[in-house]
């Protein structure tokens, strides 16, 4: 298998990774080989399972945010993401997440799938 990392652009509001640059994929660049793209599709694939989990929490009343597992799946998936963008990410990518308030959270993030 090539192992030679590659320039992605990627949208984690579309869940988008691409090697061509079109419309606003473009939120961060990243550098992968195909085993690190792979594992961050999963990743998405995981967010966006969360997401639709804390959707159909939200129908259900007086559910508080901070007492919630679907809530807690999606922060988790969430921060996964971020964490494996970072660090894959050229030096403006990483300076852009370096900014981001959760950003020392990572630390508490496994990178384990």
């Amino acid at each position: 298998m090539d192992n030679e990392k590659r320039k992605f652009y990627v949208s984690i509001e579309s869940g988008e990774i691409s090697e061509y640059k079109a419309g606003n994929n473009d939120d961060f660049i990243i550098y992968g080989d195909p085993e690190e793209i792979i594992a961050l599709r999963e990743l998405f694939d995981d967010l966006k399972g969360a997401e639709g989990a804390t959707g159909f929490r939200a129908t259900i009343p007086f559910k508080e945010y901070h007492n919630d597992d679907e809530n807690d799946s999606y922060d988790y998936h969430f921060m996964k993401c971020y964490k494996m963008i970072h660090n894959l990410g050229d030096e403006a990518t990483k300076q852009h997440i370096e900014t981001m308030p959760f950003y020392n959270q990572f630390d508490k993030i496994s990178d384990e799938q």
